[in-house]
């Protein structure tokens, strides 16, 4: 209760900044209909975005007392049968992985100039974010982004009393005056298109501040941290997984909302969503996995920045409407992909937006067509079981 007291008196940026917490404008380039070769973009600054440094919250984890839980080294997990002896193959944890295995085999074949002998790790970074709408009847709102680390169980990170979760980011939404602020350079009442373009570019602009030359550094040369245990280590940060709803995946992805290619992970077009769970759809999936064609990206940002196309005129969606992209710079691609990292296998299933929130429903009915359409006069409804086990039940009694 003395807190509450004292609340209203502290230094809330202050306190903000102790843990690590840091504050910063983010600033956008918003294009207008002028040609202008060296670029017609009109910079507007979105207040509001506040953030912890990637390599700060990495350092935190490695030292602090949870870490004694992490697993450095992955592993192949295998189950043996008691009855026939058979065994297999067991994908439960990041850290038992291939995707981590094959991390940690390269890593530990890099070669380094400085002849450093510390043992190298990973730092198996799992990012979520969501926009969340906080009441009922305002607007208020907000955009979090968390990060966990792949090294503990799954068991530990989903327990919410284990602190394994870290809030990494706080993403700000577009203010209403930037409404305004295109009015003075287009005269035009319906900035739809533009509105959609700017959120997107304030999306990335955030990560490429999140992604700074500092986690940069890391991610290729590693950093030195003395872990919870006294030991010096030389960690290297990999991101495996993004988790997000639909809408965010987009964002994240760089593709337009339910276009020709609506899925972030694969190219596979509207047109063979028919051939989906049919026996050749995993390996047209895995033909057509999904790619970001940067050099069209490029040309149709220069059509817009500076021969003043519209953001969906003709010109761009020629270029980039087929592969369902937007012509938005990719931060994860731009920063990453030079040191091999691939997004889109990182994109994952969010259980909560992808099944549990309404398609558990969509699937029973599915099998329930199933089972009608293997034979209908085999199928029993819900209250004649019950009828029945009732009749056994008392029968019993």
């Amino acid at each position: 209760m003395k807190h509450f007291d004292t609340s209203e008196d502290d230094d809330t940026m202050g306190i903000l900044q102790r843990d690590g917490w840091k504050s910063t404008d983010v600033k956008i380039m918003v294009p207008s209909k002028e040609k202008n070769p060296r670029g017609n973009g009109h910079e507007f600054s979105v207040s509001g975005l506040f953030y912890r440094p990637l390599i700060s919250v990495i350092q935190a984890a490695f030292s602090e007392r949870s870490s004694k839980w992490f697993h450095l080294t992955p592993f192949k997990r295998i189950w043996k049968s008691p009855v026939t002896g058979e065994e297999q193959r067991l994908y439960d944890e990041l850290y038992t992985s291939d995707a981590w295995l094959q991390a940690h085999d390269e890593l530990q074949k890099q070669r380094r100039d400085d002849n450093c002998k510390l043992e190298r790790v990973i730092a198996g970074l799992m990012f979520w974010s969501d926009a969340t709408h906080l009441t009922q009847f305002g607007s208020a709102s907000a955009w979090p982004v968390y990060l966990f680390f792949g090294n503990l169980s799954k068991y530990v990170r989903s327990d919410p009393n284990s602190g394994a979760c870290h809030p990494i980011a706080f993403i700000p939404s577009l203010p209403a005056s930037i409404t305004s602020f295109i009015s003075t350079f287009i005269k035009r009442k319906n900035f739809d298109d533009l509105l959609t373009h700017c959120k997107r570019e304030l999306f990335h602009a955030v990560w490429r501040i999140l992604l700074d030359d500092e986690f940069i550094h890391a991610y290729e040369n590693g950093i030195v941290i003395k872990c919870h245990d006294g030991v010096h280590r030389r960690v290297y940060p990999r991101i495996f997984t993004y988790s997000a709803d639909y809408p965010e995946k987009v964002l994240l992805a760089t593709i337009r909302d339910k276009g020709n290619c609506p899925c972030p992970r694969c190219l596979t077009p509207k047109s063979m969503f028919n051939h989906i769970g049919f026996l050749r759809d995993i390996s047209q999936r895995m033909n057509r996995l999904h790619k970001y064609f940067t050099e069209k990206v490029s040309k149709a940002r220069n059509m817009i920045y500076m021969h003043g196309a519209p953001i969906k005129g003709a010109l761009v969606e020629g270029l980039l409407k087929d592969v369902s992209l937007v012509p938005t710079v990719n931060s994860f691609v731009d920063r990453l992909s030079p040191l091999g990292f691939n997004l889109f296998p990182a994109i994952v299933v969010d259980l909560l937006h992808e099944f549990e929130l309404g398609i558990l429903k969509a699937v029973l009915m599915h099998l329930m067509r199933l089972l009608f359409a293997v034979d209908p006069r085999k199928i029993v409804t819900i209250d004649e079981r019950y009828s029945v086990l009732s009749t056994l039940i008392n029968s019993y009694l």
